[in-house]
């Protein structure tokens, strides 16, 4: 830390090792806590863990090649849904059952309130602006 170590690690030396008839290789560190205190203490963060349970959609829709994910999650955050706490792509697929110049993608949406239980209806009104705005980009949902 700023130069100065605060700590060591390294491997055993075989010969040891084997005087002592350990046939695995042996790791050894050392950490200089005289040296460590004398630096400042990082303030702790924390999130705390949340009481409500959360909620998966997928979502699944074929695109255009020309369309990224970046464009298609600027979109999704575009909605200002404040319970979407991820939205990531889980699968792509192309091929011939997708057709030429396109792509299948999976994307999976979570939802979670820090408030309360979310309810099926919320997530499903959600879930319908999201398909919307797949559709705006030019997405095709699949069955």
């Amino acid at each position: 830390m700023d130069g100065t170590p605060v700590a060591q690690f390294g491997q055993l030396h075989p010969d040891i090792a084997m005087a002592r008839k350990i046939r695995q290789a042996v790791f050894v560190g050392e950490i200089f806590l005289d040296r460590l205190y004398q630096h400042d203490q990082r303030q702790v963060r924390y999130e705390a863990l949340p009481r409500f349970p959360a909620v998966e959609r997928d979502f699944s829709f074929t695109f255009d090649d020309g369309v990224e994910f970046e464009k298609i999650r600027q979109s999704v955050t575009a909605l200002g849904i404040a319970e979407l706490r991820s939205f990531v792509p889980v699968e792509i697929f192309r091929g011939e059952k997708v057709g030429a110049g396109k792509y299948s993608i999976l994307i999976r949406a979570k939802f979670q309130s820090s408030e309360n239980t979310l309810r099926d209806e919320e997530v499903a009104q959600w879930s319908t602006l999201i398909g919307k705005a797949l559709e705006k980009l030019g997405g095709v949902q699949r069955a």
